[in-house]
């Protein structure tokens, strides 16, 4: 008797677990492609928020600093952020300054690892309402400063955020 029964149950052949191993393949393999793009893609986002936040944090840095100290062993925006206290940031003759990429230090540097950013100044005169222009002169009577930060990192990627300082 169970041998009968034996004789009547039927298995998989090898050619339907061959052509089953076959479809599953076939449908594997575009999901892993799926995950290798969604690892790229998240780390593209957490790139940009780093530079996002290191870029943020140089404007508020900016932002906090005293206008224009009047005294040169103390750090203001006007003569030397980003530079150090000292150390007088150069103006050409149109009012501009552009910093020298620089990269992080102190406690957060590590967080910004393969991050620099770069700091523009431009003297602004006071806006009206049918204009808004920047002040050639490199001592202007109008205490306006456009800060603009910008952060560069891997293959030339960039952000960059604006702010205007005044006295």
């Amino acid at each position: 008797m169970h041998r009968k029964l034996l004789k009547r149950e039927s298995g998989y052949t090898l050619v339907e677990v061959m052509v089953s191993i076959i479809v599953l393949t076939i449908a594997i393999l575009p999901m892993a492609g799926m995950f290798d793009m969604g690892m790229t893609s998240a780390t593209a986002g957490s790139n940009y928020d780093k530079a996002r936040t290191l870029a943020n944090l140089k404007m508020e840095e900016a932002k906090s600093l005293p206008f224009d100290s009047t005294d040169a062993t103390k750090r203001d925006l006007k003569d030397n952020f980003p530079e150090l206290a000292g150390t007088t940031t150069g103006y050409d003759g149109s009012g501009h300054y552009q910093s020298a990429l620089k990269t992080v230090t102190g406690p957060a540097s590590a967080d910004f690892t393969g991050f620099q950013y770069r700091v523009d100044k431009q003297y602004m005169q006071q806006p009206t309402a049918s204009s808004v222009q920047f002040d050639p002169s490199p001592s202007p009577t109008k205490k306006l400063i456009r800060v603009k930060v910008t952060v560069e990192w891997g293959d030339g990627n960039t952000f960059t955020t604006f702010g205007l300082a005044a006295e």
